[in-house]
């Protein structure tokens, strides 16, 4: 009964917080979508703005700002260009310049071999999305360990953030996410686990774990499931900001939450 109310209280708190969702896309990396038409450049765009999505929000977004306005109006025809001297001196906390320069090389390698990111998923797509990543990190790299940071090795320990944003946002379709493909079905999502979610769902009783891995993402995506079983991922976006970032959400439930926090 307990648990019901709690997700009773999602629900209600969603739907009457919904209008305002879109007000505060411009805080969030999927903001940068928004900049482009063409779904080449959007794809792109997205696998650059999930994979750079770590640190601070202002920090990562100046940072992105920047890349973008280097890369100019179209991603896709900057990638199929081949010339990337515009990246000399970026750098991004771990990223330096031959690493990011490295990364556009590989993203250059898909769209010639694939056409896009969207038909290389597809291509090795497998139901078990953490299958899918490391067929797509074999084919592309072999056993060479260059860029595990943006095409990682996935294991029990790495909740796969940053690629699990990027397919949040190329599968689902609302007035955040762009929901460009159509081979992954909503319901293999795995939320993409940050601080935010992960003390929410510490606090919700959705996960006991003292720090995020890939299994508590699991746990928390089934949390969800029982929300939404054919979207789980519906609410993710509200609880990030609404709940985690707004009300800057601590993971323990206490006193200070009663009359602040709606899922109290």
């Amino acid at each position: 009964m307990v648990k019901m109310v709690m997700f009773m209280n999602i629900v209600e708190a969603y739907e009457k917080a919904k209008k305002d969702l879109v007000l505060i896309k411009a805080k969030d990396p999927v903001f940068f979508l928004d900049n482009y038409t063409d779904n080449k450049d959007i794809e792109i765009a997205g696998f650059l703005a999930s994979q750079f999505a770590y640190g601070r929000i202002d920090v990562f977004k100046r940072f992105l700002n920047i890349l973008f306005e280097r890369i100019g109006k179209s991603p896709y025809t900057f990638l199929r260009s081949g010339d990337f001297s515009s990246l000399s001196g970026l750098y991004y906390r771990f990223q330096k310049e031959a690493d990011i320069i490295m990364l556009f090389k590989v993203l250059k390698r898909i769209i010639e071999e694939f056409g896009s990111i969207g038909n290389m998923v597809k291509t090795f797509y497998s139901k078990e999305l953490v299958t899918t990543f490391n067929a797509i990190r074999k084919y592309l790299f072999n056993n060479s360990k260059r860029l595990t940071f943006f095409f990682p090795v996935p294991s029990p320990s790495n909740p796969m953030k940053r690629w699990n944003l990027f397919l949040r946002w190329m599968v689902r379709k609302d007035d955040i996410d762009k929901g460009l493909w159509d081979f992954i079905d909503k319901k293999a999502l795995i939320v993409p686990l940050d601080a935010n979610l992960f003390k929410i769902g510490r606090c919700m009783g959705w996960t006991k774990a003292k720090s995020p891995s890939l299994k508590v993402a699991l746990e928390i995506t089934e949390a969800l499931k029982m929300l939404c079983p054919e979207d789980p991922l519906k609410y993710d976006f509200f609880l990030c900001h609404k709940i985690g970032i707004a009300l800057n959400c601590k993971g323990i439930k206490s006193q200070n939450c009663e009359g602040k926090c709606p899922l109290y």
